[in-house]
């Protein structure tokens, strides 16, 4: 897909509008200028490329580029709930998770996938009481244990300053 298509999609399509796949800042603010309404931060799984910095590792710098004017989601990497509470805690708005519902659903059908959520579910109750959080709208980067957030935004490589 290209920008091209991102264009003629939102031409199209008049309802939320959300892309997936989302990793660099420019790509972000590019998204924004379309009209898109959201970005879900993700490497796939990094199944496409496996040397891709984490969606975790971006984050706070797609929350700094667009996460006023749109909204930030994150998918991949996510196996346990305090992976999802990090994540909020950096900025994104939604969390996805996949494979752990998917190896619920491989072990035991339907039950096995409603186990998988309740143990996430579980994993959630307990990180928020151990960090002192009573309510998602308490999670933010000042409960990571960091010198202060600047530590969390996104520094370029030397290959990409280079480049």
């Amino acid at each position: 897909m290209t920008w091209k298509h991102v264009e003629r999609y939102r031409q199209l399509w008049k309802g939320y509008f959300v892309l997936k796949g989302i990793m660099h800042p420019d790509d972000a603010i590019r998204a924004h200028s379309l009209g898109v309404d959201g970005i879900i931060v993700s490497n796939h799984g990094a199944r496409q490329l496996d040397r891709a910095p984490s969606p975790l590792e971006v984050l706070p710098a797609m929350r700094d580029a667009v996460g006023d004017r749109m909204t930030v989601m994150l998918d991949s990497g996510v196996r346990r709930g305090l992976d999802a509470l990090v994540a909020i805690c950096m900025g994104a708005r939604f969390v996805f998770q996949g494979r752990p519902t998917l190896y619920g659903v491989t072990a035991g059908g339907v039950a096995g996938a409603a186990k998988a959520l309740a143990i996430f579910h579980r994993e959630i109750d307990i990180s928020m009481a151990q960090i002192g959080a009573s309510r998602i709208a308490d999670l933010g980067p000042h409960l990571l244990m960091w010198k202060g957030e600047e530590h969390l935004r996104y520094k370029p490589t030397l290959r990409e300053t280079l480049s």
